[in-house]
C-alpha cells in the first residue's frame, strides 16, 4: 500500500501487510501467537493522521516515542516521518509481525534521512515481561485499538505506566463502541496517576481514503470501517505534569 498520511504535505509512506494467520482465531492462546498485527487496522490510520497533524507533530519534537502493538507500524512511521521526534521505537511481539514491521521501517528509509536507521527502530516487547521493556523511560507512548477484551486492561495500564517518564504522555485512538474492556480501560486511565487532557471525536479528514491512488473501491475493500466508524482521540498525561 502507498499511503498519504496527511492533508498538510505530499510525503507518502509505504506499507506491506500480510494475510492474518489463523484468521478464525488470530489472537491465539498466548500474546506471542497474536497475528492481528499482520494487517492494517482502521484505527491505526486515524492515529497516523493525528500524530502527523501540526498540533501533535510539533509536540513530538525532540521526544522519545514508543508505539505499543505497532503491527504494520503505520502510526509510528507517521510520527517518525512527519515530526522531529528524537527517536521512535515500534514494538510488537509476534515473530511474523516483527519481521514485517522491520520491513516497513526499511522500505521507508529513503524518505527518512541519513539517521533513519538509528532514529527509527523495532523492538519486541512482551507487556507481561518487564525484562523486555526499554531500559530508559520515554516521553510519549502511542497506541491504537489495543483493547479487545477486558483481561488486557490491567496489562496495558501496567506497561503504559512502566514505560512513561514522570512528564510522559499517552496518545490513544479507539472506536467509540464495540471493544470489550474499553470503557474499563478509559476509566482506569482517568484514575490515579493520570489525567485525561483531551477526549475528542476524530475529524472526518482523519477517516478519509489514505491511498495515494484515491481508489475508493480499493479503500472500501480493505478499510470499510474507516468512514463508517466514530473514533475517539484520547490524550492522557501523567498527573505530575499538570
Amino acid at each position: 500500500f502507498l499511503f498519504t498520511q496527511t492533508l498538510w504535505c505530499q510525503t507518502y509512506l509505504l506499507f506491506f501487510q500480510k494475510p492474518i494467520a489463523h484468521a478464525d482465531d488470530p489472537f491465539g492462546d498466548k500474546a506471542i501467537d497474536d497475528t492481528t498485527g499482520l494487517g492494517i487496522w482502521c484505527a491505526s490510520l486515524v492515529m497516523s493522521r493525528w500524530v502527523a497533524s501540526p498540533a501533535v507533530s510539533k509536540q513530538l519534537k525532540d521526544k522519545s516515542v514508543v508505539e505499543l502493538g505497532a503491527g504494520c507500524g503505520v502510526p509510528g512511521l507517521a510520527a517518525a516521518a512527519y515530526s522531529d521526534a528524537k527517536s521512535v521505537s515500534l514494538t510488537d511481539l509476534n515473530p511474523a509481525t516483527m519481521s514485517n514491521l522491520r520491513h516497513n521501517i526499511d522500505i521507508n528509509g529513503k524518505q527518512g534521512g541519513e539517521n533513519w536507521s538509528t532514529r527509527v527502530t523495532a523492538a519486541s516487547i512482551d507487556w507481561g515481561d518487564e525484562s523486555t521493556w526499554p531500559a530508559d523511560k520515554v516521553d510519549v507512548v502511542i497506541g491504537s485499538d489495543l483493547i479487545y477484551q477486558s483481561s488486557i486492561v490491567p496489562l496495558l495500564r501496567k506497561v503504559v505506566t512502566g514505560l512513561l517518564g514522570k512528564q510522559g504522555t499517552f496518545l490513544y485512538v479507539a472506536p467509540d463502541t464495540g471493544r470489550d474492556g474499553l470503557p474499563e480501560f478509559i476509566a482506569v486511565m482517568k484514575g490515579e496517576g493520570f489525567h485525561c487532557e483531551e477526549e475528542i471525536i476524530a475529524p472526518p479528514s482523519y477517516c478519509a481514503n489514505p491511498l495515494k491512488s484515491g481508489d475508493e473501491e480499493d479503500c472500501f475493500l480493505h478499510f470499510h470501517e474507516l468512514a463508517s466508524t466514530t473514533y475517539i482521540l484520547y490524550t492522557f498525561c501523567r498527573s505530575s505534569c499538570r
